[in-house]
C-alpha cells in the first residue's frame, strides 16, 4: 500500500511517502523553494518523494492529509467571529484564509494529483503527530504527549499506544496554548513567532525568571498536572505583530524592536554592554522558558499517572524546546523516551501517512526503524562546470566575503583520505561547509548538511557567527559527537533517545569544557548528536578522526544554511553559500573545494 502524506498551509509544508508501512522519502518543501518554513502546498517536495520510490502519482492507492480542515474551519471562523463587527478586516481575512487553503484542500490534492477524492483522507492534526511518534517509535507501548499551537480545536493531546492502536485519552483546547503563549512572547521579545523560537530558548540562559509568578498567572497549571491559560492578557484577533493586551504591557513593559540587537554573547564568559532594558528581555525569557517546563513536566507526570508505560513519545511542535525535553528526562517519570527528528508540522506529513497505513491494513510494520535522512540526494558533481555556468563576478558583488579568492578544486575517491584531510583542516582552524548523501528529515542538521569547526576554537566560532551564518552572538552552537566519548564529555542523556537527535540538552564535564567552548552555552550545557557508525557511517567516521588527532571525539556541528534560509538541499545552494560567505573549504560528496584568498 502507497500512501502520500502532506502537510501544508501553516508553516514547514511537507510531504512523506509510506509504503507498506515503511517511510520511504520526506522532504520539506522549503528545501525546494527555498523560503524558510514554506506553509505553501509541497508540491515539489510531493514530486520529490514519489519519484524518489521510482512511482508515479497514478501509482498511489491514498493521500492522508495532516488535519481536518472542516474542523479547522469552524475553529477558525468562530475564533474571528467572536470580535465581530470590531475586527471586520481579521474576520473577512480568516474567511478567505479559511476556504481557499481549508475547504478546497480536497479538490486542490484530487486536481493536482490527478487522483480520486475517495482516495483522500483527512487525519486529525494531534493524531498525526500522535502516530508519527509512536508508529515510529521503537516501543510496542507507550504514553503519547503532542504539545504545539493549535490543530483544528487541539492544543495538547494524550494518547495511549499499543501495538497497531492509538487511543485518545484526553486533550487540552484553544485558546489555552502552550505553543501559542510561548511563541507570543517569542514576538514581544522581538523574534519571529513560528522561527525564533529557539532565540528564546537561547536568550533565557542570560536572564533569572523574576517574571516567573507573572507567567504563571496567564500558564495556570492545575493540581492534576493539566494547565489553563489566562487569557486576559492576549488579543488573538489583533492584527498585531504582537498580539498583548495593555494588562500584559503594563507587567512585563514594551515590545523590543526587533532591529535592536541584543549583546548577549554565549562565547563569552564576561557579557559587556547589558543595559537594564537588555536584561529585562533575558529575563522575561528566562521567566516564559521555566513556566513551560513546568507545564511540560506536569502533563508528563499526568501521562503517566493516567497511562502507567514506562514510555514516553512526544511530538508536536514544542517538542523542539531542548531544554524542555531535558527536564522530561530529568524529571524521571519514564524510563524511556523517544522524540522523533523533525516532531512539529513537518513531521505531521509522515504521521498522517503511518497512521492511514496502520488504520486501513490493520497491521504496524513493527522492522521500520526510523531516521533522519530521508531527503533527496545528488550525484557525484562536475564542480568545474558548475563555476562555468555561474556569473561568479556577479556572487562576488553579493557577497559577504572579504578580498578576491581563488578557489582550489580537487576529488577524492578515497574516503580515508578525504576524512583525514577535512579532520585536518578544521583542527587548523577551518570552516569546513560539509555536504554528503540524502539531506535531513526536520530542522536539525545531522551530519549530511552540516558546517563544521573546531569546538574548541572560539575565534573561529566567532567567525562563524559573524562572517558565514549572521547569527546572533547569544545563540550557542550544538555538538556532534561519538557513543564512545558521550559519557566521557555529557554529565546527563549520554545514552538518551533524545540526544541521538540534538533533542535535549546536558552538561558538560568540567575537565572538557575547554575543549568543546565554542560549543557550550553560558549555562555550561550544549545539544548533543550523540552518533554511533551505524547511524552515520561516513559522519561517524569523521569525528572519529577528528578525535584522533585532537584527542577527543566531538565537532561543532551547525545546519549548513545562512540566516534566513532553509538548510542547503543541493550543491547548488551550498556552492552559493560558499562563495557569498567566508566558509573556507566546501565538500561536496567527494568533491573538495578550497577558497584561497588573495587580497
Amino acid at each position: 500500500m502507497k500512501i502520500l502524506g502532506v502537510s501544508s498551509n501553516y508553516h514547514d509544508a511537507c510531504s512523506a511517502l509510506v509504503v507498506d508501512g515503511e517511510v520511504i522519502s520526506a522532504a520539506t518543501e522549503e528545501r525546494f523553494s527555498l523560503i524558510k518554513h514554506d506553509p505553501s502546498f509541497p508540491f515539489q517536495s510531493s514530486k520529490f518523494c514519489v519519484e524518489e520510490a521510482g512511482l508515479s502519482f497514478d501509482d498511489l492507492d491514498f493521500i492522508a492529509y495532516h488535519e481536518d480542515p472542516n474542523v479547522k474551519f469552524t475553529r477558525t471562523i468562530s475564533s474571528s467571529f467572536a470580535r465581530y463587527p470590531f475586527s471586520l478586516k481579521t474576520y473577512l481575512k480568516s474567511m478567505h484564509e479559511a476556504i481557499t487553503s481549508g475547504l478546497r484542500i480536497k479538490h486542490t490534492l484530487s486536481s493536482h494529483f490527478e487522483i480520486e477524492p475517495r482516495k483522500i483522507l483527512y487525519v486529525p492534526h494531534h493524531m498525526s503527530h500522535a502516530a508519527h511518534s509512536f508508529y515510529a517509535s521503537p516501543f510496542n507501548e507507550a504514553a503519547v504527549l503532542t504539545i504545539d499551537a493549535v490543530g483544528e480545536w487541539t492544543c495538547s493531546g494524550l494518547f495511549r499506544g499499543d501495538g497497531a492502536n492509538i487511543e485518545p485519552i484526553d486533550a487540552i483546547f484553544f485558546p489555552h496554548s502552550l505553543g501559542i503563549i510561548y511563541s507570543t512572547f517569542t514576538a514581544f521579545l522581538g523574534f519571529k513567532a513560528n522561527d525564533g523560537e529557539c532565540s528564546t530558548m537561547a536568550l533565557a540562559a542570560f536572564g533569572n525568571p523574576i517574571y516567573a509568578e507573572q507567567v504563571r498567572d496567564i500558564i495556570r497549571i492545575q493540581d492534576n498536572g493539566s494547565y489553563e491559560i489566562n487569557i486576559s492578557y492576549f488579543d488573538f484577533g489583533s492584527e498585531e505583530k504582537v498580539p498583548v493586551t495593555q494588562k500584559f504591557i503594563n507587567i512585563f513593559g514594551e515590545p523590543r524592536p526587533y532591529r535592536n540587537k541584543l549583546p548577549f554573547s554565549c562565547l563569552s564568559e564576561q557579557q559587556e554592554n547589558v543595559t537594564v532594558e537588555d536584561q529585562r528581555y533575558a529575563d522575561i525569557a528566562a521567566s516564559i522558558q521555566l513556566v513551560l517546563e513546568e507545564a511540560v513536566v506536569a502533563l508528563v507526570a499526568y501521562a503517566k499517572e493516567k497511562t502507567g508505560s514506562a514510555n514516553l513519545c512526544f511530538s508536536g511542535g514544542v517538542a523542539l524546546n531542548a531544554v524542555a525535553n531535558s527536564k522530561i528526562l530529568n524529571s524521571g517519570h519514564f524510563k524511556d523516551v523517544f522524540i522523533p527528528p523533525d516532531p512539529g508540522d513537518g513531521g505531521g506529513a509522515m504521521g498522517a501517512a503511518l497512521y492511514s497505513a496502520v488504520t486501513i491494513s490493520g497491521t504496524r510494520n513493527k522492522d521500520f526503524v526510523l531516521h533522519p535522512y530521508f531527503g533527496k540526494a545528488y550525484d557525484e558533481l562536475n564542480v568545474i562546470e558548475m563555476l562555468e555556468v555561474m556569473d561568479i563576478e556577479r556572487i562576488r558583488q553579493f557577497s559577504r566575503a572579504n578580498g578576491k579568492f581563488n578557489l582550489d578544486i580537487s576529488k577524492s575517491n578515497n574516503e580515508s583520505e578525504l576524512i583525514s584531510h577535512v579532520a585536518s583542516s578544521v583542527k587548523k582552524g577551518k570552516v569546513v561547509g560539509w555536504m554528503q548523501g540524502k539531506f535531513e528529515n526536520g530542522p536539525r542538521a545531522l551530519g549530511n548538511r552540516s558546517i563544521l569547526v573546531d569546538p574548541s576554537n572560539i575565534e573561529v566560532a566567532n567567525k562563524l557567527s559573524k562572517t558565514i551564518k549572521h547569527r546572533a552572538s547569544f545563540r550557542p552552537y550544538a555538538v556532534s559527537l561519538t557513543d564512545t566519548h558521550s559519557e566521557r564529555i555529557l554529565k546527563t542523556h549520554a545514552h538518551s533517545r533524545p540526544a541521538k537527535w540534538m533533542q535535549t540538552s546536558a552538561p558538560i564535564h568540567a575537565e572538557v569544557q575547554s575543549k568543546i567552548r565554542a560549543a557550550i552555552h553560558i549555562d555550561k550545557t550544549t545539544r548533543p548528536q550523540v552518533c554511533t557508525e551505524s547511524d552515520n557511517p561516513k559522519f561517524y567516521k569523521l569525528i572519529k578522526e577528528f578525535g584522533k588527532q585532537t584527542g577527543l571525539e566531538c565537532i561543532l556541528n551547525t545546519s549548513f544554511n545562512e540566516s534566513g534560509f532553509p538548510l542547503v538541499a543541493g550543491p547548488t545552494e551550498a556552492l552559493m553559500m560558499f562563495l557569498r560567505t567566508e566558509m573556507d573549504i566546501l565538500v561536496l560528496n567527494n568533491t573538495i573545494i578550497e577558497r584561497k584568498n588573495n587580497g
